[in-house]
């Protein structure tokens, strides 16, 4: 999917697909994620995470993607990583990202 969609030849954790789209008086669709369970749990390992907080950040960081945010230079990455922390920490997981300054 990660090569059809974004023509990227690896896979990856999550896909998100915006749709932007009102399908309701006052309920907005923002779009669809496709995570991948296998890589997630793969990177929980890898990294050391717990599974429960890497599925909710790896979740998180896609509906960032929907709501518009991306990481394609320095200053988006830390926008969004900045965002990602605050999140996590709101659900009392541990912060994912320890901020850089550049």
């Amino acid at each position: 999917m990660n090569f059809t969609y974004r023509n990227k030849n690896k896979p990856t954790n999550i896909l998100s697909f915006p749709c932007n789209q009102f399908i309701k008086r006052n309920h907005k669709l923002l779009g669809d994620l496709v995570l991948c369970k296998k890589i997630i749990e793969k990177e929980s390992l890898k990294y050391d995470k717990l599974l429960e907080s890497h599925w909710a950040h790896i979740t998180i960081h896609g509906t960032l993607h929907l709501l518009g945010y991306d990481h394609q230079n320095n200053q988006e990455t830390d926008i969004m990583e900045k965002i990602e922390n605050k999140i996590m920490l709101s659900l009392n997981y541990k912060q994912p990202h320890i901020l850089k300054n550049y």
